[in-house]
Order: C-alpha cells, then sequence, then structure tokens
C-alpha cells in the first residue's frame, strides 16, 4: 500500500512537472514573439515567467538578456548572455548581440569584437548582428561596411536603420546611385518619420551635386565603379512651389534608369535594389512611388496625387505585402 502511494505520488509529480514544462514554452514563444516586437517590458514578463516554470534554455536567457539591453542595464544583459551561450542545445543569436552592445556600452572594445566575430560564425545570416558589424566597421573600414550592411538588407529588407545607414555612408564617400536608392527605400519603409523629410531634403541635395558630376560615383570618389546607370539628375531651378513636382520626376527617372544598371561581380550585393526598383518600374509602380517616398516633405502636392490615383496606390501597397 506505501509502495503503491508512492508510485502514485512519483505520478503526480512527473505530471506536474510536464504541464510546467509546457506552460514554460509557452511562456517562452509567446515572451520571443513580445520582444522581436518591439514590446520589452510584456516580453520581460513572459521570459521570467517561463524561467520560473523551469525553461531556462538558451533561447530565453538570450531574450532576457537582450531585454536588458534594450532597457538600458548592460550588467545584467551580460550576465544572460554570458549564461545563454553555454546551451548548445538551443543556441542564441539574441545573447550574441546582447552580449556586443553590452561590452560597446561598457567600453570593452575587445570583448565587442570578439562576442560579434563568434556571433557572425555561428548566426552569419542574422540580419542584426550584420547591422552592427556594419555600423561598428564603417569608421575604419567603409567598404567592408557596405558589405555587410548589404548582407544585413539582404536578410531582412524591413529593416531600415540599415537601409539609411548605408545611404548616408555612401553620401559621405562621395557616392551619388549609391546613396540615393538606399535612402529612397528607406522612405519606403518609413514614410512618416520624423527624420524623413530631412532624408528627402539630403536625396535633393544629391541630385543637385549628381547633375554637376554627371557620374553615378561622384569625380571625387575613390569608390568602385561597379554599380552605375546612364541616368543624370536634371538640376532644379524652379521656383519654391515647383520643388516636389521636380523631386518626383527625378525619383522616377531615377527608378526607371535602374532597370538598365551596370552591376559588376565586386558589386553583386548591390543587385538587391537594381532589381527591386526595376521590378517597381517594369510594373508600373515607379509613379505611386515616387509620390509616396514624396510625402515627407511635399505632403500636399503627394495626397493630391494619391487621392486622384488611390486604387493605383493601393496595388503598390498590395505588391509590397507579398514580396
Amino acid at each position: 500500500m506505501i509502495r503503491m502511494t508512492i508510485i502514485m505520488a512519483l505520478f503526480v509529480m512527473a505530471g506536474q512537472f510536464a504541464f510546467g514544462q509546457i506552460g514554460g514554452l509557452e511562456y517562452k514563444g509567446r515572451g520571443l514573439e513580445l520582444l522581436n516586437e518591439g514590446k520589452t517590458d510584456s516580453a520581460m514578463v513572459y521570459l521570467n515567467q517561463a524561467v520560473l516554470k523551469g525553461v531556462t534554455d538558451g533561447e530565453v536567457l538570450g531574450g532576457l538578456a537582450l531585454a536588458y539591453i534594450q532597457k538600458g542595464d548592460a550588467e545584467r544583459a551580460l550576465e544572460k548572455a554570458v549564461e545563454a551561450r553555454k546551451d548548445k542545445q538551443y543556441p542564441s543569436a539574441d545573447a550574441y548581440l546582447a552580449g556586443v552592445l553590452a561590452h560597446d556600452a561598457m567600453g570593452n572594445v575587445s570583448q565587442r569584437d570578439r562576442w560579434l566575430d563568434q556571433g557572425l560564425k555561428a548566426f552569419p545570416a542574422d540580419y542584426l548582428l550584420l547591422y552592427h558589424a556594419g555600423r561598428i566597421i564603417i569608421p575604419f573600414d567603409s567598404e567592408e561596411g557596405e558589405r555587410l550592411l548589404l548582407r544585413s538588407i539582404h536578410a531582412y529588407p524591413a529593416f531600415g536603420s540599415a537601409h539609411i545607414l548605408l545611404g548616408e555612408n555612401m553620401y559621405r564617400r562621395g557616392e551619388n546611385l549609391k546613396a540615393a536608392l538606399p535612402l529612397m527605400y528607406y522612405l519606403l519603409l518609413h514614410q512618416d518619420a520624423l527624420n524623413s523629410g530631412d532624408v528627402v531634403a539630403l536625396i535633393e541635395r544629391l541630385y543637385d551635386s549628381w547633375s554637376i558630376s554627371k557620374e553615378s560615383v561622384s569625380k571625387v570618389s575613390k569608390a568602385s565603379k561597379g554599380f552605375t546607370v546612364d541616368y543624370v539628375p536634371t538640376a532644379y531651378t524652379g521656383g519654391p512651389d515647383d520643388k516636389g513636382e521636380w523631386f518626383v520626376a527625378e525619383s522616377l527617372a531615377l527608378m526607371q534608369s535602374v532597370q538598365t544598371a551596370s552591376v559588376s561581380s565586386s558589386d553583386a550585393l548591390w543587385i538587391f535594389y537594381s532589381d527591386f526598383y526595376g521590378q517597381l518600374s517594369r510594373l508600373g509602380f515607379d509613379v505611386p512611388m515616387a509620390h509616396h517616398i514624396a510625402y515627407s516633405r511635399y505632403p500636399a502636392d503627394a495626397m493630391e496625387w494619391i487621392n486622384e490615383n488611390a486604387q493605383l496606390y493601393q496595388m503598390l501597397g498590395d505588391w509590397l505585402m507579398v514580396l
């Protein structure tokens, strides 16, 4: 009788442990989803509940590490990241990313670079590791930074920070085509961002300088000329009320020219942009796209066109949703 009672108790305990594990896995899944959505506080609640229910694998701890770094607690983030890296069964890209950002925040450059190198070896296609690798190396090796940012964009095209950082770096390096296309893509993603009007103004300045140099790559640039188009902007000479129309016309002409872009093997990663804008033009979505990005600086003009061509504008949105 005593033996039977012990056996029954063990069955009950085993069942409770199993149910606890199931609950913990559910908390883990929801917590990682919330973290991916940028809801850090809620993600921490769910991930901590997963830990309380016995789920302490590398993915949970890596998620907590990233949550802590997003809350500004680099030391706690690093503690969790170190714990997460010990789990070889459930490795976490978040853990490496949190470690990189934690060491960066604490000024540990050598440790930051070591974590970044190890993270990219373990997760070579992780867009955030690639982005931060590009961000960190750009001041020292602009071409390698360009390559890493392009790899990040190929991995996850909807990450606007990679596009604008790439475009701004190309602009500083004296490029024209390589600056304009990422900046336009950023506006596609973040038409109503606080800096979107400034990005349009930057593209306008680029068009002006490009009209003088008449080269896809600026004459003062030492960059490779492996990605070019025949397009040359027309300098703006009109009044203040016409600048929006000029911006739309030049952006439209640029997008159409990309259909015949020359791309060398050394610049093969730039095919992402030539393919995107080329397809956009072939489908007839270049006109709504030009007005979409113009909205950031010229909302009244853009909305007039959008209201008059609502169906075509909606078709652009539908096409972008399935990319």
